[in-house]
């Protein structure tokens, strides 16, 4: 029997909470605080470590298909001085993905193609896995806003078991690719605070996406205001030079540049990356300095197997993010082995509109922590913990 007291309303998910054996994060005081690189220096040998497991759960519809039951072995770290609060999670991770709807082209049809977000099944058998990051999320409850959060953490919100057209907000058939499950609070005055840390997205920004949910029905996840900076995504539609027939194709290239994961601005206004201006039915792109790129030569732009090509470009453009969006500072590093990242972020931010959790009260702060796994959605979770101040 699913507990059911948690949301009020018809399509919430629920899973079943069994509270953590081991469940708190202390927080030391330092008065040296730890450098964000994503290397655990010998400062944080200090800290009380707490070991836990995430793990995939069902939500059924296909919401979460070919992750359900998959998890991390986590490991969750704390400091704290006058100004910050400072996180270390480590997690094992046999695989680094940080190829994200990556751009390649097809030989076939000569068009330009981006992978897929999510897997892709044949006979409910996985053909091609989801080109997708890996991310890390915790989630806080706000001014003690959300009720139930202190117990069944992400459980005392709303989790559509609908998948959303983000272009039209309209419920899509289970399971196919494209729709989004939605996330969102009780009622308007309940507040959750999210920290998203993404291995592409946030990739050469040193930050994390600081994010809230709230009572927007069906999608109440949202990020905090900001001034500029963030993601923006890697395409355009061009007509094919000659004919009518308009198609997608990247927008900016780095032709010197192989196993790249995203493109920096900074790279597009120092003219690194080059603006395609042009491409034909052969699939032939003009760069803006007239040079060309044939990607029918060799397999360097094409699928290569389960993977691409070392060219493949990427679809995601970063920016450093300046605003309340931005408060977060994070950094990962993959091991080979698995991830490191590092999070520091102010105990009391400059939030006027109650979209971060103020710590600095230094009271216990329930908390929860998912792991995305070269996923989009799908996460594994692990709920009821509790971030202890050691004063």
């Amino acid at each position: 029997m699913f507990d059911l007291s948690g949301c009020v309303n018809d399509d919430q998910i629920i899973e079943p909470v069994t509270p953590a054996a081991t469940n708190e994060l202390s927080s030391l005081k330092v008065s040296t605080p730890p450098t964000i690189d994503g290397v655990a220096e010998a400062g944080w040998d200090q800290a009380t470590k707490l070991v836990t497991r995430t793990e995939v759960p069902n939500p059924e519809n296909d919401v979460f298909t070919g992750y359900v039951g998959k998890g991390n072995d986590l490991t969750l770290r704390s400091l704290y001085d006058d100004q910050y609060v400072y996180l270390l999670a480590e997690w094992v991770d046999s695989e680094k993905s940080t190829k994200h709807q990556t751009w390649y082209f097809n030989p076939t049809d000569k068009r330009w193609k981006q992978e897929s977000a999510y897997p892709t099944f044949t006979n409910s058998l996985e053909t091609r896995k989801a080109f997708n990051e890996d991310k890390l999320a915790f989630l806080f409850n706000i001014s003690k806003s959300t009720i139930g959060f202190d117990t069944k953490t992400c459980y005392a919100t709303c989790h559509t078991n609908l998948l959303v057209d983000p272009s039209t907000g309209l419920p899509t058939t289970p399971g196919v690719s494209g729709g989004t499950a939605r996330h969102y609070t009780n009622a308007s005055n309940e507040r959750v605070d999210m920290w998203h840390w993404k291995s592409v997205r946030n990739g050469g920004m040193n930050q994390a996406d600081d994010q809230y949910q709230y009572n927007a029905r069906p999608n109440g996840r949202t990020s905090d205001s900001k001034v500029s900076g963030g993601t923006t995504n890697n395409t355009q539609n061009l007509t094919m030079t000659g004919t009518a027939t308009s198609v997608a194709v990247p927008k900016y290239v780095i032709p010197s540049r192989d196993n790249y994961d995203w493109i920096e601005k900074a790279e597009i206004t120092a003219g690194t990356a080059k603006l395609v201006t042009a491409v034909d039915e052969n699939g032939v792109l003009t760069l803006a300095d007239n040079s060309t790129i044939d990607p029918n030569t060799g397999t360097d732009y094409q699928r290569v197997g389960a993977g691409l090509g070392v060219k493949a470009i990427p679809y995601i453009i970063t920016e450093p993010i300046v605003g309340n969006y931005g408060d977060i500072t994070a950094v990962g590093i993959y091991s080979g082995t698995g991830w490191t990242v590092e999070i520091k972020r102010l105990l009391k931010t400059t939030d006027t509109v109650n979209q971060d959790v103020d710590l600095s009260s230094l009271e216990d702060q329930p908390f929860g922590v998912s792991i995305f796994d070269r996923a989009d959605k799908a996460h594994g979770i692990k709920t009821n913990l509790v971030l202890k101040f050691n004063k």
